[in-house]
């Protein structure tokens, strides 16, 4: 059985959940009282630096509108303060992407929506 997804994964791109709280569980709840079937988000950093696997890598994303069949979505709990340590974390969690997906590349979910802010900082500063 392959260890990697049997879809190309081109974009890594980067959320905030807009609330002062959250981990995997609220959110799953958030996104299927939508009437989504799952969290839309691949990982969820919480502000403590944990990160949490959402939806398997295996699965399509729900997490931004025309780019979820290439893509990794990563959600941080937050709006617009965030920690040294889910900085770092994310650091982390993109390398070992990249690892599995040579010239993967990072957004943030305001690159493909510009009615979005989301995720309230620059991540090629903080990934690149």
């Amino acid at each position: 059985m392959s260890a990697l997804p049997l879809r190309p994964i081109r974009r890594h791109i980067i959320h905030c959940s807009a609330s002062a709280h959250g981990d995997v569980a609220e959110i799953r709840r958030w996104h299927c009282a939508r009437g989504w079937n799952d969290i839309g988000y691949h990982f969820v950093v919480r502000p403590d630096g944990e990160v949490e696997v959402g939806r398997m890598l295996t699965e399509i994303g729900a997490h931004c509108e025309g780019q979820n069949r290439e893509s990794v979505g990563t959600c941080l709990v937050g709006n617009m303060q965030f920690t040294p340590g889910q900085f770092a974390a994310l650091r982390r969690l993109h390398a070992m992407l990249q690892s599995l997906f040579p010239g993967l590349t990072v957004h943030g979910h305001r690159d493909f929506n510009p009615h979005k802010t989301c995720p309230n900082f620059d991540v090629k500063k903080i990934l690149t």
